[in-house]
């Protein structure tokens, strides 16, 4: 089983329009909400892959009301903590040309009591999971290390834990020395002052990272595949072109499919494949972090990861 850990949840709401302008009035049949935040979006897609999840963090209100609905729809085990506050809503506007513009509000304040709730449940069940997947901001209230609080009670079960934050967050808890960490090019570049323009670099890059405790790093480059540095070796993922729709969710769907391919025991080249071809699955979706799995299987195929 799979944990994920979404501290700052949202509903996130996405309307398709035909394109972006200023100080216009647009209308649209072409719009959804889900249960978002990262860790969710890795939630949904370990479970379309067909994993058992269980979801930890924190709800409140009417929206929190929301996503305990949708989680329960998709068979995603229930264990956040519940708050007085009420959850953030996110916006994502697309239009025809991919281009988009997303509005994310800052969420709730957390008080001390639910977080200790909260590290209470989760360390109660941590005998279960495999894998525990970290993602995303830090609400309000909740102290920076807080990650690296998990990782300390995560080891005490030798439990493997991803963390895929950024910023100061990132920085400060590497110190916990993280399973994996998963900063995308622009993170990588702002993170360690290095420009990442050739392989070169973005080695250099990765490991003054696993100097400050990450044990491994997946780079993820986008539309160039994706770079691997740690106990297993190096290794570049080439990525065939597809069409894209929509890539918001793609990096947490490629932890997902990490995530779910690890605590199968794949070798790591599989995994990487697995990862990537989850990732690249969401970007041909309309949906934040949804995956199709004859695409995945399919794209699969099409992936290669060679040692460098």
């Amino acid at each position: 089983m799979i944990g994920t850990i979404t501290l700052n949840p949202a509903v996130d709401r996405r309307y398709n329009i035909d394109i972006l302008e200023k100080n216009t009035v647009k209308r649209t049949e072409d719009y959804m909400a889900s249960a978002g935040g990262k860790g969710l979006n890795v939630s949904r897609v370990a479970r379309i892959l067909g994993e058992d999840v269980t979801g930890f963090g924190f709800l409140g209100g009417n929206t929190g009301d929301f996503i305990r609905n949708e989680i329960s729809k998709l068979g995603i085990n229930d264990s956040f903590t519940s708050i007085n506050g009420t959850t953030r809503t996110c916006l994502n506007i697309i239009d025809d040309n991919n281009d988009n513009i997303e509005i994310l509000e800052k969420g709730p304040v957390i008080s001390k009591e639910d977080k200790n709730k909260f590290l209470k449940e989760l360390e109660l069940q941590l005998e279960k999971l495999d894998i525990i997947a970290i993602s995303g901001s830090l609400p309000k209230g909740v102290d920076i290390n807080i990650y690296s609080d998990i990782i300390k009670i995560a080891k005490k079960y030798n439990k493997k834990v991803i963390l895929d934050t950024s910023g100061d967050a990132f920085l400060e808890n590497l110190k916990s020395n993280p399973f994996l960490v998963k900063p995308n090019k622009e993170e990588l570049e702002n993170i360690t002052g290095i420009r990442l323009d050739c392989e070169e670099a973005i080695k250099m890059a990765a490991h003054k990272i696993l100097r400050k405790g990450a044990e491994n790093i997946l780079v993820s480059l986008g539309s160039n595949g994706m770079y691997f540095f740690g106990e297993e070796g190096n290794f570049k993922v080439d990525i065939p072109k597809i069409k894209i729709k929509n890539t918001v969710g793609s990096g947490d769907s490629s932890v997902a499919g990490f995530a779910y391919s690890f605590s199968k025991g794949l070798d790591i080249q599989d995994i990487l494949k697995y990862a990537n071809a989850c990732g690249m699955s969401n970007a041909m979706e309309k949906g934040t972090g949804s995956i199709d799995i004859e695409k995945v299987n399919e794209l699969r195929k099409k992936i290669k990861v060679r040692k460098i």
